[in-house]
């Protein structure tokens, strides 16, 4: 017994003895990669103010095509945001409709078809159009004969064998029948039906509908077999050919708008502000959401530009002279802006170190971006990594991620 003690102490003494060895083997063999980990993660170096520094070398600056620069001042416009819609003119907006009742016989219209000046929209007919085109030849009838009359009578009283009296009642009765035909060519002008051209063989039961004015149908409320009377709307037609944009801008903002300011303007809620106009009509009301309808005339129209479509809009309403960068130097993340600097640049080789500096961002026009940069950074001394930005973000979330 006492033998297998021994025997037992002696191995457990040897299991020791080589574990320590092998933990020191596998130190050694691993100090070498360990160190150069260490080396690759200087990409990103805090510091003692918290600042974020990405360091890269001559291979690295040349492949990510750095670009450095200053800030420069350029005039931008401050833009104001407004809502709105493409508007037509109370003027270009028809609603065709008949002096005289009848039955729809003939509609063959749909809403966006294209119509244009003087084409027939629809047919009606009626039994009471008979009775004016009598009524007209009936006056007409009436009329030449009290022309004649006339005549004579006239005649007459010159050669004092009639008695005045007779000519003038004579005169009044043929200015009456005058004013009742002048009265029955203008209904049955109204209602398409040319008088010059009327005579009992050309009565007609139906009249046609022409088009007033060329546009687009935009909505047809009726259809073929119902009785519409004069008040009813038989088409809608919208004539687009001069949209305008419509502004609602709020009352504390109005005060901002004048005529001939430039508008930028997209069609719906997310689009940029690809199309321009020009201001041209301030209101002179408020809305019950406190806002005031402004105008503003299209420098083209587009087939995009449709009645009653959403509009997302800036207003240029003032220009200033600002620091800009490229919109390329601005880099966004995680919902901030940000740009880096030239810190230093040493080392052989060369190793350049940048600094991750945020700024807050203004007006965008023409590819650039205004910018204010921290009050300890000089833009006259200080480059700016105008290019190549992005390169510098993936450098440093690469080296976070390791």
């Amino acid at each position: 017994m006492t033998a297998f003690r021994a025997l037992t102490t002696a191995c457990r003494l040897g299991l020791m003895i080589y574990l320590l060895t092998a933990c020191g083997s596998e130190k050694t063999r691993n100090g070498p990669e360990l160190a150069a980990a260490a080396t690759d993660s200087s990409a990103k170096e805090p510091t003692e103010t918290g600042e974020v520094l990405v360091s890269l070398t001559q291979a690295q600056y040349n492949m990510a095509g750095i670009q450095l620069g200053q800030p420069t001042s350029r005039a931008l416009s401050t833009v104001l945001k407004a809502n709105g819609q493409i508007d037509v003119p109370a003027s270009n907006l028809v609603s065709v409709s008949v002096p005289f009742g009848g039955y729809i016989r003939k509609i063959d219209l749909e809403p966006g078809q294209r119509v244009r000046k003087g084409q027939t929209l629809v047919v009606l007919e009626n039994p009471d159009y008979i009775q004016l085109q009598q009524e007209y030849l009936d006056t007409k009838a009436k009329l030449d004969y009290a022309d004649l009359d006339y005549a004579r009578q006239e005649e007459l009283s010159r050669e004092n064998v009639s008695a005045l009296k007779t000519f003038q009642q004579t005169r009044s009765n043929r200015q009456s029948l005058q004013a009742q035909l002048a009265a029955a060519a203008q209904r049955l002008s109204m209602l398409g039906i040319s008088p010059t051209q009327l005579t009992p063989a050309r009565l007609t039961r139906t009249v046609s509908v022409p088009a007033p004015a060329s546009g687009y149908i935009t909505n047809v409320p009726v259809n073929t077999g119902r009785f519409v009377n004069p008040a009813d709307v038989l088409v809608e037609i919208t004539n687009v050919e001069h949209l305008h944009v419509r502004l609602n801008i709020f009352e504390k903002d109005i005060n901002q708008i004048r005529l001939g300011q430039a508008v930028r303007f997209g069609m719906g809620g997310d689009a940029a502000p690809v199309h321009r106009a020009d201001v041209f009509l301030i209101g002179k009301s408020l809305a019950p959401d406190r806002t005031i309808p402004v105008l503003a005339h299209p420098d083209e129209l587009k087939p995009v530009f449709i009645p009653g479509g959403y509009v997302s809009a800036q207003i240029d309403v003032k220009t200033q002279s600002v620091p800009t960068l490229p919109e390329t130097a601005v880099i966004g993340f995680g919902g901030k802006s940000y740009v880096y600097v030239l810190d230093r640049k040493d080392g052989q080789p060369t190793v350049y170190q940048f600094r991750q500096v945020e700024v807050r961002t203004g007006v965008r026009e023409a590819g650039y971006v205004a910018v204010s940069l921290p009050a300890t950074i000089d833009p006259a001394r200080t480059p700016v990594v105008l290019a190549g930005g992005y390169s510098l973000l993936s450098k440093l979330n690469n080296s976070e991620e390791e």
